[in-house]
């Protein structure tokens, strides 16, 4: 049970964290700003573009150290009392897979607050490079984008 808890934890936890890398470009290094760098920016835009890029980087950097933390307590919170289901003579089968379906269902549950709030970091990232290009430049990180996929 502790092995097959482990490797779902760590699988989750890369999945996550490939999940991440893809937003800000690490994880493929074709990602939206290898694409706007392509754009005839101002210098203006490329400052505002490197700036976002750095702010992206440290909440980046402080959301892996949370989710180290995160991952731990999760570690910590799906082990059960032994106790509780089992004496020198019996083991409570049924109340123990109760107990452990409910450890499922609530970790799920933060798993989906997580991917939640990172789906919404990413829109606001992109929100904040869209203020920043002009129509023309819009439509050709459109055209661009296309070509990459």
């Amino acid at each position: 049970m502790k092995k097959s808890m482990i490797a779902f934890v760590v699988v989750v936890g890369l999945g996550v964290g490939a999940f991440a890398m893809g937003m800000n470009g690490h994880g493929n290094r074709g990602g939206m700003y290898q694409l706007v760098k392509q754009l005839d920016l101002t210098v203006e835009q490329q400052k505002a573009l490197k700036a976002l890029k750095q702010e992206r980087k440290a909440m980046m950097k402080q959301n892996q150290k949370a989710f180290k933390q995160k991952r731990e307590g999760m570690k910590q919170s799906m082990q059960p009392d032994m106790s509780t289901f089992m004496s020198a003579t019996t083991f409570d089968k049924v109340a123990f897979k109760a107990e452990m379906q409910k450890k499922f269902t609530k970790m799920q549950e933060e798993m989906q607050k997580r991917r939640d709030a990172m789906l919404e970091k990413r829109a606001e990232g992109m929100q904040k490079i869209f203020d920043i290009l002009t129509p023309a430049q819009r439509t050709e990180l459109i055209a661009l984008s296309k070509a990459k996929h």
